[in-house]
This record gives C-alpha cells, structure tokens and sequence, in this order.
C-alpha cells in the first residue's frame, strides 16, 4: 500500500471515530493534543494510520503519538482516548506554545529524554539551550485506577467494594471486588505504602494522581501479594465533590511523598555560590573544605569557596534587620589588611563576625579577632560566607554547558534547587555531572520545578539567589577636618 493510501484510509478512520487529523506537512498551527497539551510542528507520512508522526524543532526525532491522542483545531474527543501509561513522574512540559504532559524518561541510547502522554515512546530534547519548564504541581487533568477501597471484615482490611465500568481495573481484569489491597505505591519505583494504619482520606489521595500516570496495587491473595499495575484515566476517576482539580492532585501528591517517605527532612543544608542547594548532613569543615553525607551519594568534599551559606538547624529563622545587615557587611579600616570572612547567625538570634576555622560533630570553631571561640554546635544555626565586593557568581548554564549533557535545574518543594548535566535517567533520579559536586544524581520525587536550558538563567534573573546580600565592603574613608586631621 503507498503512503497516500495508507494516509486516505487514516482519514476514513479518523472521520468515522470523530477525529479530525492535522494535513501531512502542514506547520501553520500547532498540533492539538489529549488533556489540553500542543506542539508546534508539523505532521509526517507514516503508513500507519494508528500513529501520528509530528516534527517538532525542541525534539532531535519526530514524537510517534498513538491516533487517538491527536486532536486539530481544540476539538474534544468524543470520549476520553486510552493511552499508553507513562514510566516516570508526570509532569507538564512548557516551552514557547508547547504544552505537553509527560515525563521524563531514558531513550532507547539511554539518554534524558522526554515521554509525551500518547506517545509510543520518549524523544531526546534537540537543543540544549531550547528554554524549557516541566512543573510537577498545579497541574489539572485529574485521573484515577477505578476502584474505591473500604475497611471490611473484622480485620479492617482496606478491600475493593466498587469499580467504574470501563475503568481502568474494570478493562484490566485481573482485581475484583472484595479483594483485599495491602499496599498502594506510586509510579514505576516509588515506595510501597502499607495501608494498616492509614485513613481513608489519605487511601482516597493514595489512588489519585495525573491521567498517564501509574498506580501499583498490591493485592493479598493466597499465594502471597500480588502487585498489579494501572494507568490512571478520566474514565477511572472518582467524583472530586466540587475540588479544583489541581487542588486535588497537589494533595494528593503531598499525600504520597509524605507516606511514600520522600519528604523525610535531613538535618541541614548547604547553600553554594551557584544558587543550588541540597539537604544532607554536615559532617566537618575546616577553612579550605566542607564535609558533607548526601544520602546515596555517600560523602562529599566540597571547596568552601564553593560554599554560601551552612544552614546547620532546620528551624526558621527572624529576617536580619537592614541596619543590622549594614553593621556586620562594614569592614573597619583596622580590620581591613585581614578582613571577617564569615558570619555566625546563633539559634537565640545572635550574629558573630570573624573567621571559621572548623566544625566537628559538637563544636563550630570561630575567630574573632584573633581568638578562636568553641562555639556548642547545637546553639549555631547559620555559618554564612560573606563574598567579595568583586566576587560575582558563576553563570551556572554555561558551567554546565562545559559539562555535556542536557543542562537542568531541579527545584525541590522546599526551594532547594540542584543543577545537573542530565546524561540519563536511573529508578526515577536524573543521573550527570554537577559544576560542583561532580557525578551525581538528582531524584525528582519530591521535586516541584524542572528547568531546562536557557530557562536556568531565567529563573535566576527573576529572583535574587539566597544570600545574595551577604557581601562585605570596606567602611567608607574617614573624612579629613577642617586642621588635616582624620579623626
């Protein structure tokens, strides 16, 4: 059959289904997709009237989306498409008059890649300096397994008591009611949740989640659990009682990192002179390095030239005064030959300037004018490094442009950011190079924000980095009286 047959009898099916498919070639508008999501770019001939070929300038190959997930011109689907699920997190890909849910996967070399929902499989990004956002909260399409779960029995085992028609359980086949389920985890990899001691808001969140996205359900049975793995739907999702969606799915993703135990907090966090940012265990510093434990990333030795700022309590702390701020950033000409180079801030509010000489497991050690002080670690919330007046900080795009890769900032919900020279992706973790800490890995479990590409420096320029006011300056020059003193 030739390629104009093929797309002749890709129209008939079309027409007969209710969908209208973008003309081959034509890059006028952009292509309308499932869920609200479009792409600039055009179609191309495949012979395959299941599939839709698009080409798009952010991708290195065309995107291959299943028919069903193509729209022309906003033109709703008769009724909601079933896609194929997809492997990662889901998230939403902005770029320009792009907007595409999906995620972020390996392709076939094992590259970062990304997974458009609809798509037969995930595409390499082209450019590495394309400006790209992928936001993992807020997002609106609301979709679930199809079941709801109560306590039944004398045990109080949480068990299935309903299924949608047509849902995604119900077309599966394999649950059925009265069915006990154990556990229920989030996505490919994420951490079974055993629903002993859960409530019933929290199972109802623990079932929610993006449409595409994946739910495994661990099922007791006679021979053991059983896990069985569904793609979440609009067909399978539950009455949402007048929510707004994206109220839905920002709780219910709250829901899962909290008892999927990826929100457990770490005692403190460092703060580097790129903008990034990482919770992780401060181990020791003296006054060329910072010692720190990064979880899976074992311990890590970083420049403290690196270094802006040790948050070594996770506790609050009052905003500084700008009076105050003035004082401690004004170096006296007496101490000017050998200036302060960090600032102090104490747990009861107290701020001392001088040199940090070292920080064990119980003391920080700290010289002020000259006397080296024990200071009890406990009692020390900040260790902040004052810059240079003509210190600037690194351009993080270009540092990790030298790197190779595909250069990313992942924002954690608490405002933490780590950048990374993405070269692959490894049980839900971007895995690369950082300008800093060297190889390294990234998890996106409790991410909020993906910046890619020229989206990095855009993100910086909007906002000021933390601690971006600590900088000294020399006290200004002492005015000469009327008789030539200088008082």
């Amino acid at each position: 059959m030739t390629f104009g047959a093929c797309r002749t009898l890709w129209a008939c099916l079309a027409i007969i289904v209710g969908l209208t498919i973008p003309a081959a070639g034509d890059s006028a508008a952009p292509i309308e997709l499932v869920h609200g999501g479009r792409l600039p770019g055009r179609v191309i001939e495949t012979g395959d009237p299941a599939v839709v070929c698009v080409a798009a300038e952010m991708f290195a190959e065309p995107i291959e989306f299943v028919a069903a997930a193509v729209l022309q011109d906003g033109e709703a689907a008769t009724a909601p498409p079933r896609l194929p699920g997809l492997p990662g997190r889901v998230g939403l890909l902005t770029s320009g008059a792009a907007r595409l849910l999906g995620c972020l996967a390996a392709d076939a070399d094992g590259q970062l890649a990304w997974q458009p929902l609809g798509a037969t499989r995930p595409v390499a990004f082209a450019n590495t300096a394309a400006s790209a956002s992928i936001d993992y909260v807020g997002l609106d399409v609301v979709g679930g397994p199809g079941i709801a779960l109560s306590r039944q029995g004398r045990s109080g085992d949480w068990t299935v008591v309903d299924m949608i028609a047509d849902g995604p359980a119900a077309r599966d086949g394999r649950l059925r009611i009265d069915e006990r389920v154990a556990t229920i985890a989030e996505g490919a990899s994420g951490k079974p949740v055993d629903l002993a001691t859960a409530k019933a808001d929290a199972v109802r969140l623990l079932l929610v989640g993006p449409v595409g996205s994946m739910v495994r359900l661990g099922v007791s049975r006679e021979a053991g659990t059983e896990e069985i793995v569904l793609v979440r739907d609009l067909q399978g999702r539950d009455d949402l009682a007048g929510a707004a969606a994206k109220d839905v799915l920002d709780r219910a993703l709250a829901v899962q990192q909290t008892l999927g135990g990826q929100s457990t907090p770490r005692p403190a966090t460092v703060h580097l002179i790129t903008g990034e940012s990482f919770a992780c265990e401060v181990l020791g510093a003296d006054e060329q390095t910072v010692r720190v434990g990064a979880g899976d990333r074992g311990e890590l030795v970083i420049p403290g030239d690196s270094v802006r700022a040790l948050e070594l309590s996770s506790a609050g702390v009052r905003p500084i005064l700008k009076q105050k701020l003035a004082r401690l950033l004004t170096v006296p000409r007496t101490q000017q030959a050998s200036p302060p180079t960090h600032v102090v801030r104490m747990a009861g509010g107290d701020y001392l300037r001088g040199r940090l000489v070292g920080i064990d497991a119980e003391t920080v050690r700290f010289d002020m004018a000259g006397e080296v002080k024990p200071l009890p670690r406990r009692d020390v919330a900040r260790v902040i490094r004052l810059a240079t007046p003509d210190e600037s900080p690194p351009h993080l795009r270009a540092a990790l442009a030298s790197l190779g890769g595909l250069p990313l900032v992942v924002v954690g919900g608490d405002g933490r950011r780590q950048a990374i020279a993405a070269t692959g992706l490894r049980a839900d973790a971007v895995v690369g190079d950082s300008p800093v800490l060297g190889p390294t890995t990234v998890p996106l479990a409790g991410a909020v924000k993906v910046l890619l590409g020229d989206a990095i420096e855009e993100a910086s320029a909007a906002e000021p980095l933390p601690y971006a006011q600590w900088v000294r300056r020399p006290a200004a020059a002492a005015k000469a009286s009327s008789d030539g003193r200088i008082p």
